[in-house]
């Protein structure tokens, strides 16, 4: 059995792998293998460490259409990355295997769905799915399987499509990625308000037994305009090109210079991009209501699948930006040549 969160899987997650855009390639795939099922949905998953993804997509409901995004511990795909083989389910109501969230909210009661993969890695899987109970026969599994090297081969190509640039001055791509982090933690401070007003409207105050009723993450939610709101997300939305530009250069840092500090700096900085690919689906939730996209009802379904995820997502990428920002500042000082007057950060013995 495999594991989800095998740091060598999670590596192959990266760039333009976990990008919301379409891609053509892909759209085509899973068209495709709606019409071979004669499945009202097909989707290529992508299983991150909190959430599922949902790269491309046909057929889906408004909200995940929107957000592009379930719970990964809610998803029928994760059994596929798990046992690395296809998942046949006939009718999800009675089998057991299977969680029983997308069921109850949204009819799904059969599945096919076959492995995906990036250089040796199930990253996720190409899936049908019914509302109505029925068989997906071998004939069908078998296409998928011929369509899923199509998708293996598009993401890999994808993945290869962010490997690390030409070397170039060390000292200057360090600085430079101190830069992209104070910019991003700017973006990811103006995201509070849009975190804490999604928990605020799904769970409700909490009641505190001193105070009566916690009222934390409601009072922040109702300071929370539209105008703010479409700030936060103009903000996220400049996060993907930053983190982009990051990874690429922590990956040149790591290809050009020995020391330990610079050869971490590329994988935290893929892991600050995985996290911001997970705070994504909720941002695109609150993008849908403040466009009409989506009604409240809609939305508030979406949340409840994709929230937790997203808090936990939106923690770790705080982190990762402090991480990456500490780190650039000891790979310069162990970089700087003699007479440079680069000094060690402060705890960086």
């Amino acid at each position: 059995m495999a594991d989800l969160n095998d740091p060598a899987r999670l590596a192959e997650l990266r760039g333009a792998v976990l990008r919301a855009d379409a891609d053509a390639i892909l759209d085509a795939c899973v068209v495709r293998a709606a019409k071979l099922a004669r499945s009202p949905i097909a989707v290529v998953s992508l299983l991150v460490r909190h959430v599922q993804l949902l790269r491309a997509q046909y057929g889906l409901p408004l909200e995940l259409a929107v957000s592009c995004a379930t719970s990964r511990s809610n998803s029928f795909c994760q059994l596929v990355v798990l046992d690395e083989v296809p998942l046949i389910v006939d009718d999800a109501l009675r089998d057991e295997r299977v969680p029983k969230e997308l069921v109850e909210s949204y009819g799904i009661r059969a599945y096919a769905g076959v492995p995906v993969r990036a250089h040796g890695h199930v990253l996720g899987a190409l899936c049908v799915l019914d509302v109505v109970p029925r068989r997906f026969d071998q004939r069908i599994v078998g296409a998928l399987e011929q369509l899923a090297i199509d998708v293996s081969g598009r993401l890999s190509a994808l993945a290869l499509g962010d490997a690390p640039l030409a070397s170039a001055d060390v000292q200057e791509r360090l600085v430079r990625v101190e830069q992209a982090t104070r910019a991003l933690e700017r973006a990811l401070l103006a995201l509070s308000p849009v975190i804490a007003a999604a928990q605020a409207a799904t769970a409700g105050p909490r009641v505190d037994a001193a105070r009566g009723i916690d009222a934390s993450h409601a009072s922040r939610a109702a300071h929370v305009t539209p105008a703010s709101l479409r700030a936060a997300v103009s903000c996220w939305r400049d996060m993907g090109p930053v983190a982009d530009e990051l990874c690429e250069e922590a990956a040149a840092i790591a290809g050009a210079s020995p020391c330990e500090a610079a050869s971490g700096l590329a994988t935290e900085a893929r892991a600050l991009a995985r996290n911001l690919a997970e705070i994504g689906p909720l941002v695109r939730l609150a993008e849908g209501v403040l466009d009409g996209t989506l009604g409240e009802a809609a939305a508030a379904k979406g949340r409840a699948l994709v929230l937790r995820g997203a808090l936990d997502a939106h923690e770790a990428a705080s982190a990762a930006v402090q991480k990456l920002r500490a780190g650039a500042l000891r790979a310069r000082a162990a970089t700087a040549g003699p007479g440079s007057g680069a000094a060690a950060p402060p705890g960086a013995a």
